[in-house]
């Protein structure tokens, strides 16, 4: 016995509008129509389904079991339909992006706001991973569709959208004082040097803004390194050194630690990067939210 879609739609409109006019209004047919279909459907399911109760039909015993998988049928249908639609449409689906541990800023949390707005079913994971440069590879493996990446250019092989900038500051113990002076709120980069600094593993942002001093001119002294990004400012505030940590990253909890401004800023910018080629719909929306955010 083979039912069709339309046969088990055609029962549920029937039972649903208690008659054939009604279900013949509802399914956009005749009432003659819909009558044969209903006998055809009675005869391949050897099941009286409805019965006439005065004015309307209603589902006999063994017509309610029927009807009621029919339904599931039709509502399991009806939801793949939809499913379909909004995978296409770049509405529904999954899409993993890769970012390092660095702090990126409000950029990943607005990215995601807007891109999921209206569209409950597509679903985002976070990977995060220990470097930029491991995000990269992540998105060259497949393991990610998209890489939000601070500081590094976009490599040949991968695309690339400027999508903000990093801006980083300057964290360093409360009680400490520069040349028995007591620090004030705005620095020249070249200062920074004359401070023992905690850094991040190699290739993080912390790592990295220490390299850029140095090639500035400015000798920082390292007294801790590989630190992990998160537990940075907790050594910050128990006296173990200065740190140059996203401007973003919370810090109010902290008593006993100051952030002190740089002048000029010292900032990277962001890059979300993916790889060449056709994209999923779903990855498709958050490129063309990155191409409209910045004018591209």
């Amino acid at each position: 016995m083979e039912l069709s879609s339309r046969q088990l739609r055609q029962c549920v409109a029937v039972a649903d509008a208690g008659s054939m006019s009604g279900a013949a209004i509802e399914l956009g047919l005749s009432p003659s129509t819909v009558s044969r279909a209903l006998a055809r459907f009675e005869e391949q399911t050897h099941v009286t389904v409805f019965e006439r109760r005065g004015m309307r039909l209603v589902p006999t015993d063994a017509g309610r079991e029927i009807v009621r998988a029919a339904r599931r049928v039709v509502d399991d249908l009806d939801l793949l339909s939809a499913l379909a639609v909004d995978a296409a449409l770049g509405r529904a689906g999954a899409v993993v992006v890769s970012t390092p541990a660095d702090d990126t800023g409000p950029v990943l949390p607005t990215m995601i706001a807007s891109v999921t707005r209206g569209r409950p079913r597509l679903n985002v994971h976070i990977a995060r991973v220990e470097t930029a440069t491991a995000a990269m590879e992540s998105l060259r493996s497949g393991a990610a569709e998209l890489a939000l990446i601070p500081r590094l250019p976009t490599p040949p092989d991968l695309l690339g959208i400027h999508v903000g900038r990093q801006e980083l500051t300057l964290i360093v113990p409360a009680a400490w004082t520069q040349s028995n002076a007591r620090i004030t709120d705005r620095h020249g980069l070249d200062w920074l040097g004359e401070f023992p600094f905690i850094a991040g593993a190699v290739e993080t942002t912390s790592s990295h803004a220490l390299e850029r001093l140095r090639r500035s001119g400015a000798r920082p002294h390292t007294v801790l390194t590989g630190t992990p990004v998160l537990t940075i400012p907790s050594l910050v505030d128990a006296g173990v050194g200065a740190a140059l940590v996203p401007s973003s990253m919370p810090l109010d909890t902290f008593a006993h630690l100051r952030p002190i401004d740089l002048t000029p800023p010292l900032t990277y910018s962001i890059t979300l990067m993916h790889r060449t080629g056709e994209q999923s719909p779903a990855t498709r929306q958050f490129i063309d939210w990155a191409r409209s955010s910045t004018g591209e």
